[in-house]
């Protein structure tokens, strides 16, 4: 595991999985707005305020009045156990022709000490929920009115029951999507987060380079090659190598993007006005050829068995004052590898230096094969190379290691791949 993450390194792992999260995100997006859609059944809410008042006769005596405070209060309390009865529910279904199901709730209180009665009412149906409480309050005062002829009493509706809005379909669908993205998000980040801090492949440059004690290069991006990334390894490459003229480019695992990385440098020093000659050293795997659009008569196994010479086999590229030497494919000889680590080799490098400014050394993977750490001690500098998010730290170390037990000089590493 790496010493330390950067929020850089958070952002470059969401940047190289967009495509996923962004998948995530729609189907949590999708699953909110379809649940949601599910719960779209909210409860409404209406309640009408009936006031009570009973008529006293114009010859009723003092007693009669004073008692009238206490008959008030008796028809109220008849009144809210009649709106808390079940019957009512029943009723009022009854009256405005709708299932009896439909009405959730009923419940009804005196408002404080005043001679009035608040009916509050629940339903799923928006368009009746007014209408439920309303017919509530006639029919209380209905049956009051029935129960108590004398004296008579006058129930009046104050405060009407208000019409509910119904909630939009397409309003609640917008707002679950909305929801449930938003919380996808949350969610990608906080994998994102997880997933670069427990991740043991190489993603912070500069805590692998604090970590190993080695320089960072630089770094590439993704898909076509910067110049100037090229421009700033090419460089430091130099400056670390000091009057070394030889380097060794040596990925730890396999990439195509170690072959656009070497042939980038090697196309920046030959544009410097500098004789530079490109060489492929993968025996197995000579795939670099096709990639500088070349096609070799003679290759490196020729000139290390006396069949060629260096100036025979070393044909020149697209770019002025780049060659490129290739090398010899499994086919040509089964033990052809084992001559990067003969003198012959070595008296080929010393040739080469004679001939050009710089002569620069493309290395298969360093963890599938041992011909990178054979050719190590002769070149005047390594430059690692490892791939963004996809080489492990324990074999950057491994590989490092081994070059280092070769007798190579690493002067530090370049990170390509790297968004």
């Amino acid at each position: 595991m790496e010493i330390s993450v950067s929020f850089s390194d958070i952002w470059n792992f969401i940047k190289r999985n967009l495509w996923k999260l962004l998948i995530v995100v729609i189907l949590f997006g999708l699953v909110g707005a379809y649940m949601s859609l599910q719960a779209l059944a909210p409860t409404y809410y209406s309640d009408s305020t009936v006031v009570i008042s009973c008529a006293i006769p114009q010859d009723a005596d003092k007693d009669y009045r004073m008692q009238y405070n206490g008959i008030l209060g008796t028809r109220v309390s008849s009144g809210l156990a009649i709106a808390n009865a079940s019957q009512l529910k029943q009723d009022i279904a009854d009256k405005l022709q709708i299932p009896v199901a439909q009405i959730i709730n009923i419940n009804a209180v005196q408002n404080q000490n005043a001679p009035s009665i608040k009916i509050t009412t629940s339903t799923k149906d928006a368009e009746q929920c007014a209408a439920i409480s309303n017919t509530a309050c006639e029919i209380v005062g209905q049956k009051l009115q029935q129960m108590f002829p004398t004296p008579a009493l006058t129930v009046t509706m104050v405060d009407a029951g208000k019409q509910a809005v119904a909630v939009s379909r397409k309003m609640a669908a917008a707002k679950g999507a909305i929801l449930g993205g938003a919380f996808a998000v949350v969610l990608c980040f906080i994998f994102a987060v997880l997933k670069v801090i427990l991740d043991k492949h190489v993603r912070n440059s500069a805590s692998a380079a604090e970590a190993l004690k080695l320089e960072f290069l630089g770094e590439t991006g993704t898909g076509k090659r910067s110049k100037d990334d090229i421009r700033r390894i090419r460089s430091a490459a130099v400056l670390q190598a000091g009057g070394g003229r030889s380097l060794l480019f040596a990925p730890v695992s396999h990439s195509s993007m170690e072959q656009e990385l070497i042939s980038g440098v090697a196309g920046s020093m030959a544009g410097s006005r500098k004789k530079v000659l490109l060489m492929d050293t993968d025996m197995e795997n000579p795939t670099l050829a096709a990639k500088m659009e070349v096609q070799p008569k003679a290759t490196i196994y020729d000139v290390l068995n006396g069949s060629a010479s260096l100036q025979e086999a070393a044909i020149p590229t697209k770019v002025e004052n780049l060659s490129f030497l290739g090398c010899a494919a499994a086919a040509g000889a089964e033990n052809a590898a084992d001559l990067l680590g003969s003198f012959a080799f070595t008296k080929l490098m010393e040739e080469a230096k004679e001939q050009y400014d710089y002569v620069l050394l493309s290395a298969p993977a360093e963890t599938d094969s041992a011909d990178a750490d054979a050719a190590a001690a002769v070149c005047d500098a390594i430059v690692m190379v490892i791939r963004y998010g996809v080489t492990p730290m324990h074999a950057f170390r491994t590989s490092l290691e081994r070059i280092r037990t070769s007798g190579g000089k690493v002067i530090g590493f370049v990170t390509t791949d790297a968004g």
